[in-house]
């Protein structure tokens, strides 16, 4: 038989969805936002750890400050669509958010969001040297693969996307993933979101 005569189907099975939307919208208040987590970080200079090297992180309280309203009416709009997407039942649920700031050689060490439903970052500043966010492949199988590359069929990796000040990236809460180091001298700032279920809620 030749090539020509083969009509072969595929299925793309275990898909994970990462969704991308720009926040443009939101730049006015950017310079607010940088400027009270900087006065954040001057009041409470010791970090909260987590994943967070090299650098410092709020509490996961900064969604509730007044002045972050619109980011946080922007991000459920945004959520709100992906939910329905995904299909039913539609959740109801929290959003908490906390800030990280990188310094020189900052990074993330590989981590997931355990007990969110979808997890998020939205960038405020991203200077020149900000390390990329990194997806890690959820299927430990798919490292035994002898073919190793970005988004090749059947064959583990991990996938970089560099991120642009004003973008939202949401991905599932259990998607593994960190940060490579920051090798700009202008500190690189995100707020990271987990959409958390509410009490009682489906």
């Amino acid at each position: 038989m030749h090539t020509n005569q083969l009509h072969l189907n595929h299925m793309d099975l275990f898909p994970t969805r990462v969704w991308s939307v720009s926040l443009a919208a939101l730049n006015p208040h950017v310079a607010q936002w940088i400027s009270m987590i900087e006065d954040w970080r001057r009041q409470t200079p010791q970090p909260e750890g987590r994943s967070n090297r090299m650098g410092w992180n709020s509490a996961q309280t900064l969604l509730q400050l007044p002045a972050m309203q619109p980011l946080q009416q922007a991000v459920r709009v945004v959520l709100d669509h992906i939910f329905a997407e995904m299909g039913p039942p539609l959740p109801r649920y929290q959003l908490h958010g906390w800030a990280n700031v990188h310094d020189a050689g900052g990074y993330n060490t590989f981590h997931n969001h355990a007990g969110a439903l979808l997890s998020a970052c939205y960038y405020l500043k991203v200077p020149a040297g900000s390390g990329p966010i990194v997806f890690r492949d959820p299927r430990p199988g798919a490292l035994l693969s002898p073919w190793q590359g970005s988004l090749r069929p059947n064959a583990g990796s991990e996938i970089s996307i560099q991120p642009e000040a004003g973008q939202l990236l949401v991905f599932p809460n259990w998607l593994e993933h960190g940060v490579e180091a920051h090798a700009g001298s202008d500190s690189r700032i995100s707020i990271a979101i987990n959409a958390v279920p509410e009490l009682g809620g489906s």
